[in-house]
């Protein structure tokens, strides 16, 4: 399998004190041909845990579902769910089974949480297993050009509003200067209330101003 979809996909995440920001381009192609622009790749696996995820679709589609019906399971079980930590524990087992059993999901994973305890989390965790607990990361060529806004404008007292500002200087950025055409951006937000989805970043966006 090629790891192009790796590079080309982009995922942006930024923790704050009372949420957890996320986004993700939804430009799915296949060679050079662009497939769609409205794939959404930030997905709800429990009430307060969203995971974004590149990768190819099949790889996304089987890798999520598998996590979010165990963790369904478990909480049907005993009668709780699995907190941030957990979740990209047992995220993390399964994508390092996958590669020592030699069927790998080459899949980089940002995942946004809120727990009761701990408040807002965002870990980072790439193909090969390796997970980070960050205040903001990224994952493709997109989110590389994203550092240093990030670094620059990144507050834990950030507002909601003031974060999806923060994401939208990533985005033209990327749109200005990348090579490829990563059009659409879906943008979810984890508070203590749930997972909330934000209007989708778009060069409309800029052009209304």
């Amino acid at each position: 399998m090629s790891n192009t979809s790796l590079l080309f996909q982009c995922l942006l995440g930024i923790r704050c004190n009372d949420f957890t920001m996320i986004a993700a381009d939804q430009t799915n192609t296949q060679g050079v041909l662009v497939m769609r622009d409205d794939d959404d790749r930030l997905l709800e696996i429990a009430d307060k845990i969203v995971l974004g995820v590149n990768g190819t679709t099949g790889d996304i589609v089987q890798f999520t579902q598998f996590v979010a019906k165990n963790l369904r399971l478990y909480e049907m079980r005993n009668k709780y769910g699995l907190d941030s930590r957990a979740v990209i524990h047992f995220t993390r087992k399964i994508m390092a089974d996958g590669l020592r059993d030699g069927n790998p999901c080459l899949l980089n994973v940002l995942m946004a949480g809120y727990d009761d305890e701990a408040g807002s989390q965002l870990y980072s965790m790439d193909f090969l297993a390796s997970y980070v607990s960050a205040p903001f990361a990224v994952h493709g060529l997109g989110g590389f050009l994203s550092l240093s806004i990030l670094d620059n404008y990144y507050k834990p007292t950030l507002t909601e509003i003031e974060a999806y500002e923060v994401i939208k200087l990533c985005v033209s950025e990327i749109q200005n200067r990348l090579f490829l055409n990563l059009s659409n951006f879906g943008v979810k937000s984890v508070t203590k209330w749930g997972v909330k989805t934000l209007p989708t970043i778009n060069p409309t966006t800029f052009s209304s101003k």
